[in-house]
Formats: structure tokens, sequence, C-alpha cells
């Protein structure tokens, strides 16, 4: 099966992502169950110190309060991790892997959800068998949560965005993007980036010397306008400088 998937932006650009396979997702899915393990465990452990030190009556209270707060923990790790830290649950982030919308979005809370309530028949009849015979029949990797919500699994790259040093330059030398005076750093805001925005960047950056100049201008309006209106610019912007400026920054960290 082939490893690699390719994603067209509506900026009409591929942006290509690795396939997690059923053997790094088994290795994710171990690790977050057994942190999961260890939640309820402690929440045992608190549960029968509550009963023996405070008597059974404010003990019983104050352990099934203890209990719903861990049922609590149990079902929203995943969507709490998933929304809040780009698609990655503890697991999935100590292998590297990352959950996104089939046309290559962030996931967000709705389709977490989803995703996550259908794992109970993903883990018939028991630790994901159902969940893995649907991946062994789809062809990118899914279980019947990432169906039902329309995600997958993709592998990220283990390095940090942020590049400095002789990197970056290399970087930037192999984008084409030559020393500048910048003209729009006051208002780029690099924390607002997404990392889709930047492989979108990136990928333009990189094609770009390919494109007719009537399509190239186009094309860096057309990814630049969104992420000029979400920073607050303003004023007239030369959208291919604007796309440069902000993957410096971005990678670079510093003008």
């Amino acid at each position: 099966m082939n490893e690699q998937l390719s994603i067209e932006t509506p900026e009409q650009i591929d942006i290509s992502f690795q396939k997690a396979g059923i053997g790094s997702r088994f290795y994710a899915a171990l690790l977050d169950t057994l942190l999961l393990a260890l939640i309820a465990f402690i929440g045992f452990y608190v549960n029968r110190r509550f009963i023996s030190e405070l008597g059974e009556t404010l003990g019983n209270w104050l352990g099934a309060l203890g209990g719903i707060i861990v049922f609590a923990l149990f079902w929203g790790y995943y969507m709490v991790f998933e929304v809040t830290t780009n698609g990655q649950s503890p697991g999935k982030r100590a292998l590297g892997l990352r959950v996104i919308k089939d046309g290559g979005y962030p996931i967000g809370f709705a389709d977490s959800a989803i995703r996550n309530l259908v794992r109970v028949v993903d883990f018939l009849p028991f630790f994901y068998g159902a969940g893995l015979m649907t991946m062994l029949i789809t062809p990118n990797w899914k279980r019947l949560g990432d169906l039902a919500a329309g995600t997958l699994v993709v592998k990220t790259a283990r390095t940090d965005l942020k590049l400095t040093g002789m990197t970056s330059r290399a970087e930037a030398s192999a984008l084409n993007i030559s020393p500048q005076v910048f003209a729009y750093d006051a208002w780029i805001r690099p924390e607002l980036i997404t990392e889709i925005e930047l492989s979108a960047i990136r990928e333009y950056l990189a094609r770009r010397g390919t494109l007719p100049k009537p399509r190239r201008s186009e094309l860096a309006r057309t990814i630049a306008s969104p992420i000029v209106e979400k920073m607050g610019g303003s004023g007239s912007v030369d959208y291919e400088k604007f796309l440069e400026e902000v993957y410096t920054l971005k990678t670079s960290g510093t003008p």
C-alpha cells in the first residue's frame, strides 16, 4: 500500500503527508492506554483513601465525585488533547503522529468527539479488533471512528518547525528567499500561522518559479489574503513578499 498521501488545498497546492500505519498507531494507542490505566489506578487509590480516612458516608460521596472526575478524564482524554494540541494525544506525539481532517485541515471539537465516541465500537471485541479489521480494508488506514468523522492519522516531522542558523539560511536559499528589508514585520504575527498555512506557503515558495506570472500573482494573493486579514494588516500589500516574510519569521523566529 502506498504510504504517501497527497492532499490538494483550496489554494490548489498539493501537500504531501505520510500515512500512519497500523504499527505506529498501535504503539501510540498502547501508550495512551497505559496512561489512562494510570489515571484509573490513581482514581481508585484516592477513592479507597477517602473511604478509609473520612468515614464511609463522606468518603463514598467524595469517592463518587472522584469517580466522576476520572470518568470525565477517561472519555475526554483524546478529545481534549486532539483539539488543544493540533491532533496529538501524548501517545501520538511520542510516535510522531497527528490526526487531521481529510482535506488536510486541523481537527475540530466535533470531529474529535465523533471519532472518539465511535472508539467504543472500534475497541470491540477486545483492544481495537473492529478498528484493526477496518484499517486493513480501507485505503488510508482508517478505523471506524475516522470514517465517521472524516479524519485520518498521518506522520509528522520529528523536528521543530522553527529553524535557526545555517539550517534556516539553507531553507531560505532552497526556496529562493534572498536577504531582504522587512516591510510587514510590524504587524506579522507568526504565532497565528497554522501548520497547514505554513505548508501551503512553503509549497508556493518552492514552486513559484515554475508558474506563469499571472498565475503566480493570483496564487500568492489567494494564500496571503486570509492571513493578512487574520493579522489585521492594512494598506497595499505585495503578497509574494509578504509570504516570504511570514515564512522567514515563522521558521527563524527573527527578521
